[in-house]
């Protein structure tokens, strides 16, 4: 009796052997499953096929649920990996193409992370594929639930209409992330070249992050230079939590100096703006985490 029947153009043998695992399985369960292929055109198919005796059948039909949810998934890492991925580098080069090759070839990656959710990305990106996973494993499913052969060809031209519109959308998110990121990069790199050229005030700068996430400066003497440090803003004037983080970052770049010590990093209340500092200053930039100053910073208010 033939469970499942696979048939394909590609000539990719990933969905043979994830099949062949699954089979495998349910002969340590004494339940006997046999493997088959054959070619008809272009297409091969892969089929699985269980050994029509009364004592399979019935042990295959407790198992019936296990055996298409773990199909499913099989199916949909190949059509992921094989034609989702076509799919991605044709909406690329037919739209995109006024973009870089590098670019393009970043992008076509990450996207191709996002829909086989391989390596980190964003949450959205996580978002896109627990939903684009799950619509097409049901699909799937529901097709199994109609017919034991499923042709991929066929089933992604006829019951994935909306992957196009899908994918189309994941790609105009890639971009705008990719290139939010670019231009951050492009900004660092200038600000980076801006302290390089810039004479350092100081040799040290201590931040001295307290319990309420203001910072207090101090030299390589431990001597209380926050005015003198801030002397170029108007610190007074300063509203909201973006503009104290922004202008400690300004005051950086504008002093230079040679060593930045953070203290009491546990109180930090934006840790993008110290992400934005290790940018810029790279090695240049320690946390301590054990000083007298770090174990008393619960008592140190703002000057």
């Amino acid at each position: 009796m033939i469970l499942l029947s696979v048939g394909y153009s590609k000539k990719n043998r990933d969905i043979y052997d994830k099949l062949k695992e699954l089979c495998k399985f349910f002969k340590d369960k004494e339940i006997n499953i046999a493997m088959a292929e054959s070619d008809l055109g272009n297409m091969h198919y892969v089929k699985c096929i269980l050994k029509d005796t009364e004592n399979d059948i019935k042990l295959f039909d407790a198992c019936r649920e296990l055996f298409y949810s773990y199909s499913s998934n099989a199916i949909y890492d190949f059509i992921s990996t094989e034609y989702i991925t076509e799919l991605l580098e044709k909406l690329l080069r037919e739209n995109y193409n006024y973009l870089s090759y590098s670019d393009l070839e970043e992008i076509r990656q990450r996207c191709i992370e996002v829909v086989a959710g391989n390596g980190i990305f964003s949450t959205q990106g996580l978002l896109y594929n627990i939903n684009c996973k799950n619509n097409i494993i049901k699909k799937i499913d529901e097709y199994l639930q109609e017919s034991f052969e499923i042709i991929l060809d066929g089933f992604i031209t006829f019951r994935l209409k909306d992957l196009n519109e899908e994918l189309t959308g994941l790609v105009e998110k890639i971009i705008e992330e990719y290139v939010i990121e670019k231009e951050y990069s492009e900004f660092i790199k200038l600000l980076k070249y801006f302290v390089d050229i810039q004479e350092s005030r100081y040799e040290v700068v201590n931040i001295i992050i307290n319990s309420k996430g203001d910072y207090i400066i101090e030299d390589e003497s431990m001597n209380n230079i926050t005015e003198e440090f801030f002397a170029d803003f108007n610190i007074d004037n300063i509203k909201g939590e973006v503009n104290k983080h922004d202008i400690l970052v300004s005051a950086l770049i504008t002093c230079a100096p040679n060593k930045i010590v953070v203290h009491g990093m546990i109180n930090i209340q934006n840790q993008e703006v110290i992400d934005t500092i290790k940018n810029i200053f790279l090695e240049k930039l320690s946390f301590c985490t054990g000083c007298g100053i770090c174990q008393g910073i619960t008592s140190l208010t703002r000057v």
